[in-house]
């Protein structure tokens, strides 16, 4: 076992505190939703006081913390997994199979934490309900002594199961995914936002899956019913015909009440973690720009946070602390890009920012022009006339009879023409050959009708603009605050960089930059499905611009100073002078 770097342990020390605040708001978090549950169900507006008094006691008291402890280590647990989903590095699947074969263990552990979470919410609601919802055995209304399986506690239980389990597969198609705010607000700000609009939404959701989960099971219950009763010691059932028991729970109507407040609560639960998580995961954070050999300086520095590929977040968190250095105010951080040093006098800063964003950019732009040859340009439209769509003419069908038979009287044999038979020598030759042919075409039609199959060249075959989805949909968000970072301190450096250490980079970075823009408006003359990625390569093409635009208008008197290539130099006048295609 390799033994973890200095560099890996800071990275991940920075991950490890995020994730550890966010279980344990998380944690909080299930004793909130409890007094929203509790709340309801003890609602009364003819005792106001006693209602909201009866609740507090209840709240406080010994019972609700001892109960909550199942609940509260399944959520420790399905916070770890999620940890570890947001630590795993971003990698390119070139079939839906692929995908599904690479990620069955993570979404299987994800599918049964979001299923226990579901069914111990479940669980911990029903301590707070009368007899009938909460006890797992009923006694027997008769003398003798017979318990009956509950099948209204089951029909709650397994509700859980079904929430939670039903919204992962709904709701969460990438749960490593983590979406960087564009207009960072306080912690408590972005909760509370979200926390009215989830609960909003969980309760308009839950509808459907109530009346789905009823569906299901009305299908099953009659294949575990009897099974369960068997299970727990032979008790019996309350109803022996699955109908008439399926009937009693939907004439239920507190119990389809419970039932809805179940699934939204479940949901609520499994967003809002997600919500806390991705609140913590984007927090700033302040990377160290320069480093000194006269005192020791462990924190991680912002170059080599850029570079680093092995946890996604890091390098999204050096991107934003980046920008924040680009288009800050205040100049401190920036002097310190710019400062030389000692001993030395060399821009060591400013040259470990350069070369990894130059390198970042550089590899997404072969990546994305690689991804997209091969890929036909969009079929020019049909010539039309004022009476319809152009025909050939007399002229055109003169010229192709013409070629026919000046090939005809030449002895020029098409290559779809079948060949002349071999002579009596050549007949076994000719024999193994043809039965060789046979098997390659029965094998071919064996492949073909495969291919006939539906969806399968959905989960088998690369698609010719996955790669191009890949890269857009997951790197467009690093490279445009890049792209935009560099420029704004290209720009700013006129004014704050008394030693020049960027003037030798200057055509460097116009050069990448239009580069990256030749390939970006590659895409929008191919045959690409950008409505799949259309947010983020209408930013990319924006930040471009925008980037381009912002060096012209801070370089436009001294461009034809600067040791720029006549190609670039060409492609830079449609930005001085605001013409640009």
């Amino acid at each position: 076992m390799e033994p973890v770097s200095a560099k890996d342990l800071a990275f991940r020390k920075i991950c490890t505190e995020r994730f550890i605040l966010s279980i344990c708001y998380s944690l909080l978090q299930q004793y909130l939703l409890v007094t929203i549950f509790l709340l309801f169900i003890n609602f009364s507006i003819l005792h106001p006081i006693n209602w909201i008094v009866g609740t507090v006691r209840l709240l406080v008291s010994f019972y609700p913390w001892i109960a909550s402890v199942p609940l509260a280590v399944a959520v420790t647990l399905h916070g770890i997994v999620l940890a570890k989903s947001c630590l795993l590095e971003s990698r390119y699947h070139s079939t839906y199979f692929r995908k599904l074969y690479r990620n069955l263990v993570q979404r299987s552990v994800l599918l049964l934490t979001n299923g226990t979470i579901g069914c111990l919410t479940a669980w911990l609601y029903t301590r707070f309900l009368r007899d009938e919802y909460r006890l797992l055995f009923l006694s027997s209304d008769q003398q003798d002594e017979v318990t009956h399986l509950n099948d209204r506690f089951v029909y709650l239980l397994m509700s859980g199961v079904f929430g939670g389990s039903y919204y992962f597969a709904r709701e969460q198609p990438n749960p490593g995914a983590v979406d960087f705010p564009i207009i960072l607000l306080p912690k408590v700000a972005q909760y509370w936002n979200n926390l009215s609009s989830a609960l909003t939404k969980s309760m308009r959701k839950s509808f459907v899956g109530m009346f789905i989960y009823m569906c299901f099971y009305y299908t099953f219950s009659c294949l575990f019913r009897h099974r369960l009763a068997s299970f727990l010691g032979g008790a019996k059932l309350q109803d022996d015909s699955t109908l008439y028991s399926f009937c009693n729970i939907v004439m239920d109507v507190r119990l389809l009440v419970y039932t809805w407040l179940f699934s939204a609560l479940i949901l609520s639960n499994i967003n809002l973690m997600h919500v806390l998580f991705r609140i913590f995961l984007t927090e700033p954070q302040n990377f160290s720009l320069e480093t000194s050999v006269f005192q020791a300086n462990d924190e991680p520095l912002l170059a080599d946070a850029l570079a680093y590929k092995q946890i996604p977040i890091v390098q999204q968190l050096a991107a934003d602390d980046l920008f924040v250095v680009a288009e800050a105010q205040c100049n401190v951080r920036r002097k310190q890009l710019f400062a030389l040093t000692v001993p030395g006098g060399h821009p060591n800063n400013w040259r470990r920012v350069y070369e990894v964003c130059m390198k970042l950019i550089g590899e997404f732009t072969q990546e994305l022009e690689h991804s997209i040859d091969g890929i036909e340009p969009k079929p020019a439209p049909p010539m039309v006339l004022m009476g319809g769509v152009l025909r050939p003419t007399a002229s055109m069908d003169k010229e192709h009879f013409m070629k026919k038979q000046y090939n005809q009287n030449f002895g020029i044999r098409s290559l779809s023409t079948p060949t002349l038979s071999s002579p009596n020598g050549a007949n076994s030759d000719a024999r193994s050959t043809k039965s060789h042919a046979k098997a390659v075409d029965k094998v071919m039609s064996i492949a073909t009708a495969m291919k006939r199959i539906p969806g399968y060249d959905f989960l088998f075959v690369e698609s010719k603009s996955s790669k191009s989805y890949y890269l857009l949909s997951v790197q467009s968000q690093l490279i445009v605050k890049v792209t935009q970072s560099l420029v704004a301190i290209a720009s700013r450096s006129l004014a704050e960089d008394t030693y020049g250490v960027l003037q030798n980079d200057l055509s460097c970075i116009v050069h990448t930059l239009l580069e990256l823009k030749r390939v970006v408006d590659k895409i929008g003359a191919i045959n690409l499905d950008v409505k799949r990625v259309d947010r983020n390569y209408i930013a990319l093409k924006g930040a471009v611009k925008k980037s381009l635009y912002r060096f012209t208008s801070a370089f436009g008197p001294y461009i034809k100073h600067l040791v720029i290539e006549p190609e670039d130099f060409k492609a830079l006048q449609g930005f001085v002078n605001f013409r640009e295609v």
